[in-house]
């Protein structure tokens, strides 16, 4: 399905997941991504005072010069340099903000872009199955989120924008797979009828939650917080926050439900409760999914590391410099107060501007000494980490038809798989004719499947897909990419710490930050943060000249 498509706010039952430590690479190891070069900017101006200068008011970065003796200044001549660390998604998305969109009138800065592992892309990545490729990491990202859509349609990629061919989502529970029922918001029920068709409560649960419609209002703490499960269970029971919503939310974040926090990850059940008594009224008459709307998910022909592949050839076009396998080990002040010093195993780096996009872990190490507090706060939040298992089947081993796009899988029911997608029913076209691909998630906050082998986690899979799906035969090809502490968990009051992130990083003049662990852990809310980090950066520059 190739080509332009209706894009509309629907919600869907599967959400796609990303974005941080690439496999391997375990969050909290030497902070970022690093190796550039070289001379450290001379600007004039009053040392110690950063952001200010002759003609400049504050927080305004002077763009280097010459020096006094006529040596050239750094490598951006004349040109300030900003340096972003970190090639996931949200890095590689701030660094096509600067270099694809200067301010009018000014050209564009030298952006250098630092990365710790072997390749950019971070989460999104090809990985091999069988002598060919399979997403190893995201697959799709929202279509109602628009910065994926944007940003594919600034890359020329909007002709290779598809959804999946199957998007019927199902629910390995109470002894089957069942389908997920019609109507959900974030898994939240909008209808009881399709509650009771999916039969994935039973019917003392569905009882329990028909009592939302004369349960008294659920007051929200002052504070404007709480955890989602518990929300749900005092609306609907413990069965549907157990069953339904748990696997679904706390699937998108590698979480339990009772933990997640409401502002964060589902203000949407929070307005609907502010405007209605009844919290499945209201997501029904504000919330639901409307049939005919557009696509829920999107991904590109062929895989969604053609994002990666043709943003970094745009980015090498305009000259941005990619140095991969260069983790940076310290990010200072230079001396001067007005720029920076990356410490690489290479040497150091010098820049006016620095952009951090890298893991929590990491982001809290690297700018520890510049703003403390809000280290302090990046530090403190917990991770999850996931292992996502690659399996290639012969049709014929595979007993039951794949009529969907996978099934999840509760945490009460005591499983090591979390959830399974049915990659050739989704992306049909990818893969040879008579072949079966599933991708299997293992893992979530609680559960770390990093201690387990790739042997037990394939064999372990294999006995559950037995279970669910009926197949006996050993997969004919496997493999398992590893993503430790690759989930940030938005805990309640995580908007506030986020907040107070902020303004510790606001206080640092040519420091922005970005990430997966701040506001929104999609490929589309890691785009939009790291463009929004670099625009930061680039109204602190002043222009060629001003200093």
């Amino acid at each position: 399905m190739p080509g332009r498509l209706r894009l509309r706010p629907p919600r869907g039952p599967l959400r796609h997941r990303r974005r941080s430590a690439g496999p391997g690479r375990r969050a909290g190891a030497d902070p970022g991504a690093h190796r550039v070069a070289e001379r450290r900017s001379r600007s004039r101006g009053h040392p110690g005072r950063p952001g200010r200068g002759p003609g400049l008011g504050p927080g305004r970065i002077p763009t280097p010069v010459s020096s006094a003796d006529g040596r050239p200044g750094p490598p951006g001549k004349g040109r300030p340099t900003v340096a972003v660390v970190g090639a996931g998604v949200t890095g590689l998305a701030a660094a096509w903000e600067l270099a694809a969109h200067p301010p009018p009138g000014e050209p564009a800065p030298r952006v250098v872009v630092l990365e710790a592992g072997a390749r950019p892309g971070g989460k999104i990545v090809a990985a091999e199955l069988g002598g060919g490729p399979v997403d190893g990491g995201a697959d799709a990202f929202v279509a109602r989120a628009p910065a994926g859509v944007e940003l594919c349609r600034e890359l020329g990629l909007d002709g290779e924008l598809q959804a999946p061919a199957a998007n019927r989502a199902l629910v390995w529970t109470r002894g089957r797979l069942r389908p997920l029922p019609q109507g959900l918001v974030l898994g939240v029920p909008s209808d009881l009828v399709g509650l009771a068709r999916s039969g994935a409560v039973s019917a003392r649960g569905l009882a329990r939650a028909a009592l939302d419609l004369v349960l008294p209002p659920t007051a929200i703490p002052a504070g404007g917080d709480m955890a989602v499960g518990a929300l749900v269970a005092a609306r609907f029971g413990r069965e549907v926050q157990e069953r339904v919503v748990d696997p679904l939310l706390g699937g998108i974040h590698a979480g339990r439900s009772e933990r997640l926090s409401l502002a964060a990850t589902a203000p949407q059940l929070a307005a609907a409760l502010a405007r209605h008594r009844s919290l499945l009224v209201g997501l029904r008459r504000e919330g639901a999914p409307q049939p005919g709307a557009g696509p829920v998910f999107l991904s590109l022909a062929g895989g969604l590391d053609r994002l990666v592949t043709r943003l970094v050839g745009e980015l090498r076009a305009r000259g941005v410099e990619l140095r991969p396998a260069c983790p940076v080990q310290a990010l200072e002040r230079s001396p001067d107060g007005r720029g920076w010093t990356l410490r690489t195993p290479g040497g150091t780096v010098a820049a006016d501007a620095v952009v951090v996009a890298v893991p929590a872990p990491v982001a809290a190490g690297l700018i520890g000494a510049v703003a403390p507090s809000a280290a302090a706060e990046l530090a403190a939040i917990e991770h999850a980490s996931v292992a996502l298992v690659l399996l290639a089947y012969a049709a014929g081993d595979v007993g039951r038809p794949l009529d969907g796009s996978g099934f999840l899988v509760p945490r009460v029911d005591g499983r090591l798989m979390t959830a399974c997608s049915w990659y050739t029913s989704k992306w049909p076209g990818r893969r040879p004719a008579g072949e079966v691909v599933l991708r299997v998630s293992v893992g979530r906050w609680g559960q770390d499947p990093m201690a387990l082998g790739d042997t037990e986690i394939v064999a372990r899979v294999g006995r559950e897909l037995t279970q669910a799906m009926g197949i006996a035969a050993p997969p004919a090809a496997s493999a398992v990419m590893r993503w430790p502490e690759a989930f940030p968990q938005y805990t309640v009051g995580h908007l506030d710490r986020v907040a107070r992130i902020e303004v510790g990083v606001a206080a640092v003049p040519g420091l922005g930050l970005a990430g997966a662990a701040l506001r929104g852990v999609g490929v589309p809310a890691c785009i939009e943060q790291g463009r929004q980090a670099a625009r930061r950066v680039q109204a602190q520059l002043a222009p060629a000249g001003a200093a």
